[in-house]
């Protein structure tokens, strides 16, 4: 027992002597504020949020006690303590005969479409169906069982962001049915980023990517969304959004004190679905966006490219609030699966940004720089204007237009929806030029 005593006293006295000397302290002092967090999201506003699901639950389930409740939701519907919105109304002795589940299915593991119309949940005791295989006229006769619909997802503000074309094709069915949709507002995760980019081409409607009649970044919740379509382009629904209780337009998302449940398996993070914001338009070339990495939507590259040199590059553009480190990535799946990709992780610094002039600058460098470089199509059809919602976009890039030119051709839509889209705000603390 002494000896080992004095092994431990010998062993303090050498850390000792090792911390004083100047260059090893120096170099542990930069190791350690390197290991530190530098980018802190918080502006020190942060307070409880109550969604309307939580309101609906303690302000208004008693009036539907014993009615039969068709529910549109996936994982994101729990409360502040991580409660499923099935097992809740139940709870308040609501009947919920069928569930209807979008993209990624009602566990948000699906990363492809599901060829299942239909599953039964033994530990929910109901059915759930598959939107992505109902046309109208099928969840038109569904519905029929129900007294009311609930919508209850969190939505990522994005109109290429399939939830609320959702939306949307659940408003379409169920306008002039007389049947009631109540929405459960939630956060718009990007609503900080204002309006951005074009209103949707009709040339360029596509059911689950781009059917709703918005900007692209359309800044508004998804209880306001719906209450913006009712108004203008299905007055004959019976539709009631149940607010938050205690958000305001300027919150980020961390703020709100809400459990950030991935709304989607590749947006495992709130950083990550603010990066999304700036790089999914990407997905129109033929870059990999990191899906089946740990680092999706922050991860993008290729296998034709070195990462270091691309790094060089990237930083060069000067986008604000971004950072870029080169990186070597394999897909599990998707674009490049199992092959070795050279890239770069992209590091959001917090603040405002552009998502459309952030992708416009890439996508733009990518082509210029890299002979590889595709747009990709589909039926003749490139992706990207889909995604985009227009092909102004494309042809602006591959024009050589500045961003600025390219982005003043839009905005006079956007200043005509901004003025339509005040009309349906719910949360009105924000002002925007």
């Amino acid at each position: 027992m002494a000896n080992f005593k004095n092994s431990i006293n010998s062993f303090k006295k050498q850390l000792k002597n090792y911390f004083y000397n100047p260059a090893v302290f120096f170099t542990f002092l930069v190791l350690f504020i390197s290991c530190t967090p530098v980018y802190n999201l918080d502006n020190g506003n942060s307070r409880r949020v109550y969604t309307g699901l939580e309101r609906f639950i303690d302000d208004y389930a008693y009036k539907y006690k014993g009615k039969k409740a068709a529910v549109v939701t996936n994982q994101s519907g729990v409360d502040y303590n991580l409660k499923q919105n099935v097992s809740l109304l139940k709870e308040k002795n609501i009947e919920i005969p069928i569930v209807l589940a979008p993209e990624h299915g009602l566990y948000g593991y699906e990363n492809e479409y599901s060829n299942e119309n239909y599953i039964v949940d033994p530990e929910l005791k109901v059915i759930i169906y598959n939107l992505h295989h109902l046309d109208l006229n099928a969840l038109k006769h569904l519905l029929k069982v129900a007294d009311f619909v609930i919508f209850d997802m969190q939505d990522m503000g994005m109109r290429c962001y399939t939830y609320v074309s959702t939306l949307k094709f659940l408003m379409d069915t169920l306008s002039g049915t007389g049947i009631d949709l109540i929405v459960f507002d939630r956060p718009n995760p990007l609503g900080f980023l204002d309006i951005k980019g074009p209103f949707l081409d009709d040339r360029f409607y596509s059911k689950n990517i781009s059917s709703f009649p918005v900007t692209l970044l359309y800044n508004m919740t998804i209880g306001e969304a719906a209450l913006y379509y009712k108004g203008e382009f299905r007055k004959n629904i019976n539709l009631k959004v149940i607010p938050m209780q205690g958000y305001s337009r300027t919150m980020l998302y961390h703020e709100t004190m809400l459990p950030w449940i991935p709304p989607s398996p590749n947006l495992p993070t709130y950083m990550s679905s603010i990066i999304y914001s700036g790089v999914v338009l990407l997905e129109g070339i033929n870059i990999s966006l990191g899906r089946g990495t740990p680092k999706p939507f922050e991860y993008i590259g290729a296998p034709w490219i070195e990462p270091r040199s691309f790094c060089r590059g990237l930083k060069n553009l000067n986008i604000e609030n971004f950072n870029f480190r080169p990186v070597y990535f394999k897909p599990s799946f998707s674009k490049y699966q199992s092959e070795q990709c050279g890239g770069v992780h992209i590091i959001y610094t917090g603040g405002k940004f552009d998502p459309l002039e952030m992708s416009y600058k890439l996508i733009s460098y990518i082509r210029n720089n890299y002979k590889e470089f595709e747009w990709e199509t589909y039926h003749d059809s490139f992706n990207i204007d889909y995604l985009a919602g227009s092909d102004n976009f494309r042809k602006s890039i591959t024009k050589s237009m500045p961003f600025e030119k390219m982005s003043d051709d839009i905005e006079e839509k956007s200043r005509k929806f901004r003025k339509k889209r005040n009309k349906y705000l719910i949360y009105r603390d924000a002002v925007f030029p």
